[in-house]
């Protein structure tokens, strides 16, 4: 999965927020607090000191969008931890101003849901935000993403990324989406095509090499498929998915 949603606008947020530095320094100090200890896997440390700042902090918006980018700019990504503290404040998500604000928050707990394996609760974040923004292409790709990796509602997904697709057309990862639908659906001809633009558009991610890898597998093509897959885990060593794939087309090469 891709983590854009909200770091995309924090700089414009905090450009208008309208505080000084003076006014800013308690509530940062405590959230560079809570940074220090996402660095040490004090979760729960962190989440103190970030729920503090949340309240002091006299944009409760920003305050989100930070928290957010804390844990998710971390290596270890820690989704889990994010989901369980953003989710915390959906009762108070009324109090976001800006409706594609709360809807960038709610696609965030979709996506966020998703990565920490809470699947019975992505889908009505997902809805959510795109009941408050019809054109959140984000939430569009993630959604599908995500329903294609559970194997189900395929071609609701399929109509998902497209629609994002129509709206921004030039993300090698709505195109990865896209190609890994149609590996779902077994379309594997219309798939490749996908995958082989989204390669191109953003040749240096690792999930994106392991799909194109998974369709030329299913195509017969190992020699090809193995390739993506050396190319995969040169990009990520433990990469787990080319791991196991490529340990699969050896052991049918070796038979």
């Amino acid at each position: 999965m891709r983590f854009v949603a909200w770091l995309l606008v924090i700089g414009l947020a905090l450009a208008g927020c309208g505080r000084t530095q003076q006014q800013a320094q308690p509530q940062k100090s405590l959230l560079e607090q809570g940074v220090q200890k996402l660095e040490t896997r004090d979760y729960e440390g962190a989440a103190t000191l970030f729920q503090q700042y949340v309240d002091q902090s006299p944009s409760f918006t920003v305050a989100l969008q930070e928290v957010y980018r804390a844990y998710m700019t971390r290596p270890e990504r820690p989704a889990e931890q994010a989901y369980k503290f953003l989710v915390q404040y959906e009762p108070r998500a009324s109090e976001i101003p800006v409706q594609i604000d709360r809807a960038g928050y709610y696609q965030v707990l979709g996506t966020l849901a998703f990565l920490a394996g809470k699947r019975d609760e992505y889908a009505p974040w997902f809805e959510k935000a795109l009941q408050l923004d019809p054109q959140n292409h984000l939430a569009m790709n993630d959604y599908a993403y995500a329903l294609a990796e559970d194997g189900r509602e395929l071609e609701k997904a399929l109509r998902l990324v497209r629609r994002a697709i129509a709206i921004k057309s030039n993300v090698g990862a709505y195109h990865d989406t896209h190609g890994w639908v149609l590996y779902k659906l077994g379309r594997y001809d219309e798939a490749l095509r996908e995958l082989r633009l989204a390669v191109q558009t953003a040749p240096d991610t690792p999930d994106l090499r392991y799909h194109l890898a998974a369709v030329y597998a299913k195509l017969g093509r190992k020699d090809d498929a193995l390739v993506e897959l050396e190319k995969a885990l040169a990009l990520k060593p433990g990469h787990e998915p080319s791991l196991q794939l490529r340990k699969e087309l050896l052991g049918e090469k070796a038979r």
